[in-house]
């Protein structure tokens, strides 16, 4: 068995047993898919079914999402599994909402720590800090619900702290680098919430 994929199972189970339970069922759910050779990444297929899994054995799925996921799951009996030509199924969408929710929840619960964290770059540091904060929220709600969020874009970012971004008698140049420094803080602050391991 893979270490790593053993590894992302006990992390997100806190507890061995669960994490064995989570495994079985997610290579039982995996070989019960049609067509499993249409999907284009198996390993990051079977890593968001594990995922779902753990979660499902610790009970932290609402009981009408299981439902849900259960019904949908036999009236799709027999139709072909998810691959590239076909838009993401229900058990895709369930794993990927409930992976970056876990995301969301964490910024929110260090919210102190990572923005304390994020580099004072203007004359008012809490307030750029608070932007880059509040683009990467964005763009993991964004995440959350399947859409894609320009939230670090330089409209965006003006908008939001337009006495930085567009200060009146900077040079072009100068804002072109605030920019991109601020694309990049918002990067890593993501990069803080989001490890390595859970982006099969």
């Amino acid at each position: 068995m893979d270490r790593r994929i053993k590894s992302l199972a006990r992390r997100h189970a806190g507890d061995p047993d669960v994490a064995d339970d989570a495994l079985q069922s997610a290579y039982c759910a995996v070989l019960r898919v049609e067509h499993l050779d249409e999907i284009e990444n198996l390993r990051a297929y079977f890593c968001r079914v594990l995922v779902h899994e753990v979660y499902r054995e610790r009970g932290q799925l609402h009981a009408v999402l299981v439902e849900d996921f259960d019904r949908v799951a036999e009236e799709n009996q027999g139709a072909v599994g998810c691959h590239r030509s076909s838009p993401p199924c229900f058990q895709d969408q369930v794993c990927t909402s409930l992976q970056v929710q876990s995301w969301l929840k964490r910024l929110i619960d260090e919210r102190d720590y990572l923005q304390a964290a994020i580099p004072a770059r203007s004359r008012e540091p809490e307030s750029y800090k608070a932007v880059i904060y509040a683009a990467a929220e964005q763009v993991l709600h964004g995440g959350m619900s399947g859409d894609v969020v320009d939230a670090d874009t330089n409209d965006m970012l003006r908008a939001s702290y337009p006495e930085y971004f567009q200060q009146p008698g900077a040079a072009p140049n100068t804002c072109d680098q605030r920019f991109r420094r601020a694309r990049m803080d918002v990067r890593a602050l993501l990069r803080s919430v989001v490890s390595h391991d859970e982006l099969f």
